[in-house]
Formats: structure tokens, sequence, C-alpha cells
């Protein structure tokens, strides 16, 4: 019995099946996996969002905004990174902005005292990541087969993600600066960061998203073919005004000494500009037009 049982076939395990191989993997055939990270990343920015303000980040604020920007950019780098390349359609554009914004924020966080831009910063990426989710749009993917496209798209990703930090920024700004025009009396009594500082750090993000910017519309104008038969003049126009814009704002600063209500008023004209040269006009051609840029 036992040299039939040594003689006897022995049975390889039944192969898995082709699909549970693949049932989680993390792509776009998968939704299942892309959602959890999804309502995961957005639990964590929730949780940065409504942590207590304070001059700086909390360590339940920094941790969680750290959560949810993890996940956020895995979800919006992996196509880029597999080569399937990015789909920049306008939901995915905003999320790319918000997410931008999120990391922006911790990192300006290590040495500034951002605290008060918190709520703000995480609740739009919240917002950002939900409408991408909801409504992902159909927008064909972008493939950067060259570094000098690649270094524009990061350019201006980076570039307007920096400003929307900056205009929130002063938005925060503003509601001090009426705050205490209402309160006479001394900045300690309202708490808070000095308004000073608040506008070291607002001119601090528009320099940087300034030189992003610059970057961006230089590497643009070598990589753009046709300016017309790719859709891109209304982006350009509106794109340059912006630039303008901001290049005023630091030279009046610089020379005359800018600030309070004027430079909040110069930072919201320009980054409304720029507003309308990519997402105003992403809408029209997509939504109106049914194209798209390139």
């Amino acid at each position: 019995m036992l040299a039939q049982a040594w003689k006897a076939p022995v049975r390889s395990p039944a192969p898995l099946c082709h699909d549970s191989i693949h049932a989680f993997e993390f792509d776009d055939n998968h939704p299942f996996m892309q959602t959890l990270i999804t309502v995961l990343a957005m639990a964590a920015y929730a949780i940065a969002a409504i942590g207590p303000s304070g001059q700086n980040l909390r360590r339940l604020q920094l941790t969680a905004g750290i959560g949810g920007a993890v996940p956020h950019g895995g979800l919006l780098l992996t196509p880029l990174l597999s080569g399937s390349g990015i789909h920049l359609g306008l939901a995915t554009a905003v999320s790319l902005v918000t997410w931008q914004s999120a990391v922006m924020l911790l990192l300006f966080a290590a040495r500034e005292p951002v605290g008060g831009l918190a709520r703000w910063v995480f609740s739009a990426a919240v917002v950002g990541l939900a409408i991408d989710w909801l409504v992902p749009g159909d927008s064909p993917p972008v493939v950067l087969d060259s570094w000098l496209l690649t270094a524009h798209v990061a350019c201006s990703a980076l570039a307007y993600g920096v400003l929307t930090l900056a205009a929130m920024q002063a938005i925060t700004l503003w509601s001090r600066n009426r705050r205490l025009h209402e309160h006479p009396g001394p900045q300690t009594q309202l708490g808070g960061v000095p308004l000073q500082t608040m506008e070291r750090i607002l001119f601090q993000m528009i320099g940087l998203g300034f030189a992003l910017l610059t970057l961006s519309l230089a590497s643009g104008l070598v990589v753009t073919r046709n300016v017309i038969e790719q859709h891109l003049a209304h982006k350009l126009v509106f794109t340059v005004v912006a630039w303008a814009v901001f290049a005023a704002l630091l030279v009046g600063r610089w020379q005359l000494g800018w600030r309070g209500r004027t430079a909040i008023r110069w930072m919201g004209t320009g980054y409304a500009v720029l507003g309308l040269a990519y997402f105003g006009s992403k809408w029209v051609l997509e939504s109106l037009m049914h194209t798209h840029w390139g």
C-alpha cells in the first residue's frame, strides 16, 4: 500500500484564476481600489481640515494632511508613471491643483506659521478629489514623451498650486485686515499671526508662483507646435496677462511698498485671470466645443 501511494501521481495545485490574480491591482479596469483610496484620502484631508486652527499645523493635522496628500498624489501620478499618460480633463486639473496646494502648504508649514490656511486648503483638496471621482471626464491622455514637456506640465501644475495657496493666504489676510479695522486695537487682542508676517508669507508664495509661471510660459513656447491648431491661443493670452499682473504686483511691492488692500486686489485680479487662462478656456473647449488642447 505504501508503495502504491509512493507511485501515485502527485497532483499539482489548481492554477489561480487569471481574474483573481489581478483582482487587487490598482488600475483603471478595477475601480474598487481607486474608490477605496479616494475615500481614505478624503477622510484624512477632512480630519486635517476640521482640526483646531492655530499659527502652526498641529501634529494631528500634519499627519492627516500627509496621509491625504500621499494617496491623492498616487491617484494622479500612477497613470503617468505607468506610461499610459495623464488625463488632464477639467475635473482632474482641479484635483491636481488642490493636491499641489496641499503639498505646498505642508512644505511651507515646516518653516512658516501657515496653520490658519489648513481648513481652506484641505477642504479644497476634499472637493477636488470628489469632483475628479464623481465627474472624471473623458479627455485623452497626455503622454509626456520628452523632458521638456514633462518640465512644462510640472511647472504649470506647481505654479497653479502655489498661486492657489497664495490666493487663500490673501483671503485670510483680507479677513484679518477687516477684523482689525472693525475692532481697532493691538493685534495681540485678535490673536493669530501678525499682519506683517502674513504679508511676508503671501509675497513669498507669489514670488515662488511667479517664478514657476515664468518657467511654464518659457517651456510652453518651446513645446507648442501651433497655437491656433492646438487651441491654445486663449490660454496663452490670459496666461501672459496674469503673468504681467503678478510682475506688476511684485515690482509695486519692491519699488512702491504695496501692501494691504492694494496687494490683495492685485493678487485677486491676477489669480482670476489665471483661472480664466486654464479652467475657463478648458471648460469652453471641453463643454461647449467638445475638443481638447493639443
